[in-house]
C-alpha cells in the first residue's frame, strides 16, 4: 500500500456494504435521469444547474471539512484523480456557453462513465476519522459523473462525435504523462499512475509500469465499448 492510501480503505466485492453502496448508487443513477426525463423541456437546462450546483456544493464542503480536520494536504487532495476531474466538469461545463462545450462533454461522457463505474465496483474510499460523510461523498460523487453526462446527452442534445474515443484516448495519455511528473513531484500518486491502487481490481495486473500497459488496453477498450453504446445514429447531426 501505498502512502497516499494511508487514509482510505477498500470495499470487499460482493460484501454487504459493496451490495449497499451499489444499490444506492443504482438508485441514484436512476432517479436523476427519471426526474430529468420527466421535467419540462424549459426546465432541463435549469435541472442540470441545480444538479451542478449541488456538486459545488459537495466539493466546497469536502474540502472545507478536510481542512477543519487537518487532513488536506497537497499530495492527496488535489481534484486531479480522473474521477476528481470529471466531477470538476460536472460542477461547470453548463455555465460554459454550448459552443465550448463538446470536448469537455466527450472526456466526461467516457472518463465518468468509466472511472465512475470502476470506483464504485471496486471502491477505494477515504476514511478520515471514520465520519460517514466521505464514505457518502465518494458514492455520491461517482454516480453524479455516470449520471450527468448521460443526462446530457439523453436532454440536452449533446452528442458524441465520429472520434471522439481517439481524442478522449489521446488526452488521457497526455493527462497520464503530465501527472506522473507532478506526482513525481509532490510524492502523490494521482490517477494512480505512479504505483497501483490497493484494490482488487482485475485491471491491476501487476507493478509500475506494468500496470499502467494493460491500463492503457483495458481502457481503450472500455472507452469504444461506451463509444458503440452512446454514439448518435447519424453523426452528420453531431458538430
Amino acid at each position: 500500500m501505498g502512502e497516499s492510501d494511508i487514509n482510505k480503505y477498500a470495499i470487499d466485492f460482493l460484501t454487504g456494504s459493496w451490495t449497499t453502496s451499489l444499490a444506492f448508487c443504482i438508485i441514484l443513477i436512476f432517479l436523476v435521469l427519471f426526474i430529468g426525463k420527466k421535467i419540462s423541456e424549459n426546465n432541463k437546462e435549469l435541472y442540470a444547474k441545480i444538479l451542478s450546483i449541488i456538486m459545488i456544493i459537495f466539493f466546497i464542503i469536502n474540502h472545507t471539512f478536510l481542512f477543519y480536520l487537518g487532513k488536506w494536504e497537497l499530495s492527496k487532495e488535489l481534484p486531479i484523480h480522473l474521477c476528481s476531474i470529471s466531477g470538476l466538469i460536472c460542477c461547470f461545463i453548463i455555465f460554459i456557453p454550448k459552443d465550448k462545450r463538446q470536448f469537455l462533454f466527450e472526456f466526461l461522457f467516457y472518463c465518468g462513465i468509466i472511472g465512475g463505474a470502476q470506483a464504485i465496483l471496486t471502491p477505494l474510499v477515504d476514511d478520515y476519522g471514520g465520519y460517514n460523510y466521505f464514505y457518502l461523498q465518494f458514492f455520491f460523487k461517482h454516480a453524479m459523473i455516470i449520471a450527468f453526462p448521460i443526462y446530457l446527452r439523453n436532454n440536452l442534445g449533446m452528442k458524441l462525435t465520429k472520434f471522439s474515443w481517439l481524442k478522449t484516448y489521446i488526452a488521457l495519455n497526455i493527462l497520464m504523462f503530465i501527472l506522473i511528473q507532478i506526482n513525481n513531484l509532490l510524492g502523490s500518486n494521482y490517477m494512480y499512475v505512479n504505483y497501483p491502487p490497493a484494490v482488487d481490481n482485475p485491471m491491476v495486473i501487476g507493478e509500475w509500469p506494468t500496470y499502467l500497459y494493460w491500463w492503457e488496453l483495458f481502457v481503450l477498450i472500455l472507452i469504444l465499448i461506451v463509444f458503440l453504446f452512446g454514439k448518435p445514429r447519424k453523426f452528420e447531426n453531431a458538430s
